[in-house]
């Protein structure tokens, strides 16, 4: 396609030169004085010269696009220039002669009807230095890129161990109060109890019991009792008050709320993830209970070895579910002394129903012996109950009674009748209402009072 091209001036000025090479010679033709000619300008495979006012802003020419050596160029036939009134036929006069305008003081150029190829940008362009980034620059740009990622590396280093090692540390002490509680929170002035022990009674058997049943045994029962998840030949019964004591006991979990996992097993891992041949026991854990005690182990980053492992040897000690002393004050409401005669006492701790219980002693022998008339009419005294090792109270809401035999050391704990003054066969078993509640916090004093108001 053939178009009208009109040249700016600072496109095309003085010195443009067209690099395109005529594809037959050229011949220029001078006027003699007052004309400016550039002699040898034109020659055979030469580039033309255009002086200032022959390309300029009144030169036009039609132009299109044309590849040439290789190289997209810019095709010009000059038509006409406007300024100095000079025609440029198409048809008429030598094809390969300039045709020229004779004017005192007017630069004259040869214009042909042959047609020149112009690169692109010589015609209407500025040609502009290439821009880029030198070698040098580039290796400085990527040694800098290098050095802040290095330092990055260098300031995360370990971060992502250290919250994984703190994650660890954080679910130890959950599993811990899913076991004891937290007594050192309050409410309404009284300590929080809660925790897998103050329900059941015991330490968890493995770290599945705090966080789901097995399954419901046959035939079904009420309250319902399931399999453990440690051991199938042990049960565990659902929570429920019992009507006798009026104490709740018995499993009230999940003790530690967790998701299930793709497989639909519910796991309370490290924060490692980590995972072992007993996963369903202990969610990847060395859960171990030993005695009245439970450490807790994560195998850390590294599984395999033993170096980086993370341990709570004391995750549970005796201490902190355990009650092993309780004083009673023994008030005297009637109007004697009393008792009548020397009473072998028992103080007993209920646990869940009445068949659950442990009994205190005064530390030399299972009971305690409250001499005649030791307890003068509206006074009172205090004695210590020693409970052994092997019978101690957990931590938990519990009831307690004082109850006695007829003989002095009697052969048939469950023989014991409720001390009301006396130890007559005839006063019966402790009942709901002759058990008194409380609060088995460990490591620290239990004051319970026991009044007779006969």
């Amino acid at each position: 396609m053939v178009r009208t091209l009109r040249f700016p001036w600072s496109s095309v000025g003085p010195h443009t030169m067209g690099r395109g090479q005529a594809r037959n010679s050229c011949r220029y033709r001078s006027s003699g004085s007052g004309m400016h000619s550039r002699a040898g300008a034109w020659k055979r495979g030469g580039a033309p010269w255009f002086p200032r006012s022959s390309v300029g802003t009144h030169t036009e020419a039609e132009c299109g696009h044309e590849t040439h050596t290789g190289m997209e160029a810019l095709v010009c036939i000059p038509t006409r220039e406007r300024g100095n009134d000079v025609e440029f036929p198409g048809s008429h006069g030598p094809p390969w002669e300039p045709i020229l305008r004779p004017s005192t003081g007017t630069k004259l150029m040869p214009v042909l009807k042959h047609r020149y190829a112009f690169p692109r940008w010589s015609v209407g362009m500025r040609r502009h230095p290439a821009a880029g980034f030198t070698l040098l620059e580039m290796v400085l740009v990527l040694f800098l890129m290098a050095l802040v990622a290095s330092a990055g590396l260098m300031l995360t280093e370990g971060v992502e161990d250290q919250a994984q090692y703190d994650e660890t540390k954080r679910r130890m002490e959950i599993i811990r109060k899913a076991i004891v509680g937290d007594p050192t929170r309050t409410v309404n002035g009284s300590p929080e109890i809660s925790g897998f022990v103050a329900d059941m009674g015991r330490l968890p058997g493995c770290l599945a019991e705090l966080l789901e049943l097995g399954a419901e045994k046959i035939p079904e029962t009420d309250p319902k009792t399931y399999e453990s998840p440690c051991d199938d030949s042990v049960t565990l019964t659902e929570w429920h008050l019992d009507n006798d004591t009026g104490i709740g006991s018995d499993w009230r979990g999940p003790y530690i709320a967790v998701l299930p996992e793709r497989s639909g097993d519910l796991r309370f891992r490290d924060g490692y993830g980590n995972s072992d041949a007993n996963d369903a026991l202990n969610s990847g854990w060395a859960f171990l209970v030993t005695s009245n005690e439970i450490s807790l182990t994560s195998a850390g980053f590294d599984a395999v070895s033993t170096a980086d492992d993370i341990s709570a040897d004391k995750l549970v000690v005796e201490s902190d579910w355990q009650v092993t002393e309780i004083n009673v004050t023994f008030k005297n409401k009637s109007a004697g002394d009393l008792p009548a005669a020397n009473a072998s006492l028992v103080l007993r701790v209920y646990l869940s129903d009445s068949t659950n219980y442990v009994d205190g002693g005064d530390g030399t022998n299972d009971y305690f012996t409250l001499v005649g008339d030791a307890v003068a009419a509206n006074s009172s005294i205090s004695q210590s109950f020693i409970f052994s090792t092997d019978a101690t109270i957990p931590l938990g809401r519990r009831g307690y009674a004082i109850v006695c035999h007829d003989s002095a050391e009697p052969s048939e704990p469950d023989n014991f009748v409720l001390f009301d003054g006396d130890c007559d066969s005839g006063n019966g078993v402790p009942g709901n209402k002759d058990i008194s509640k409380f609060i088995a916090v460990p490591r620290q004093t239990i004051n319970l009072e026991w009044i007779i108001d006969e």
